[in-house]
């Protein structure tokens, strides 16, 4: 065979391949309910989804800082969506093209609204319950005193920079009131010659503060704890059953969307990965 008919062969071939290469990406075939096509190994399929005037399905991830912003877009794409809430982490998830009763949905259209957490209450929070020297929690108290309701922002005021002034003091010991004040007796070298001193410190105080970002304020209480190490005064508190507001400000928001969107809020938190 000449050199010509040898490239005729060749060509032919090669144009049979493509022909058959061709039909097996013009033919998809049918497995059960899913369409699928058999490709050469190292072909690929572009999408060429860009190139239509819109796209062929909304699909998207959106987040959301408030209730408000979230109620409103669910509202635009409301028909035929599913609502997801949980209270512990805080948060609610909108799917807008979910799963329905006799058919799949491609589940990648999304809302969510995370309720993020108030500066303050991420503040209280992350010094609840960690030993403070008595210098350091004084400083705090001031930093954080609009805060507090109760008692007075003066009184607390006052605590604090008694505490201040007294960081070089001996501590003795402490004992609870009747009045709900805690007393801690107290020596000072004042030119030589020893001092006793009391200082009164109350129990419980409350704040006032928004648990969710943009939200209402809730009253949190807070009990005072100290130790007294050498003389030396170590100062805390414990905030009392903050879970519970919490759980409050998240059922207000559950209700809120509730009630703004007309839809049942399914407890829980859907898989989007699947």
């Amino acid at each position: 065979m000449n050199n010509q008919t040898d490239l005729a062969v060749g060509t032919g071939c090669a144009l049979s391949r493509a022909l058959d290469t061709g039909a097996a990406l013009t033919k998809p075939q049918d497995i059960g309910d899913t369409k699928v096509v058999v490709l050469p190994e190292g072909y690929a399929v572009h999408d060429l989804e860009k190139m239509l005037p819109a796209p062929a399905r909304k699909r998207g991830a959106f987040v959301f800082r408030d209730a408000a912003s979230f109620v409103a877009y669910f509202k635009r794409h409301q028909a035929g969506s599913t609502l997801y809430g949980r209270i512990d982490p805080p948060g609610f998830i909108a799917v807008f093209d979910d799963h329905r009763t006799d058919e799949a949905g491609w589940r990648d259209h999304t809302a969510s609204y995370d309720c993020p957490l108030s500066r303050e209450w991420k503040t209280w929070q992350a010094a609840n319950q960690k030993p403070l020297k008595q210098a350091e929690f004084a400083q705090f108290i001031e930093d954080n005193l609009p805060d507090i309701v109760e008692p007075t922002g003066a009184d607390m005021l006052e605590i604090s920079r008694t505490l201040e002034a007294k960081k070089k003091i001996n501590f003795a010991s402490g004992i609870r009131l009747s009045n709900g004040q805690q007393e801690l007796t107290y020596e000072e070298q004042i030119e030589g010659t020893a001092s006793k001193g009391k200082l009164q410190i109350p129990e419980i105080f409350v704040l006032g503060i928004p648990v969710l970002e943009g939200g209402p304020r809730y009253k949190v209480t807070a009990r005072l704890r100290y130790r007294i190490d050498s003389g030396a005064l170590v100062m805390w508190f414990d905030l009392l059953r903050e879970h519970k507001v919490l759980e409050d400000a998240v059922l207000a928001v559950w209700k809120e969307i509730t009630d703004a969107t007309q839809t049942t809020i399914l407890n829980g938190k859907p898989d989007l990965s699947a």
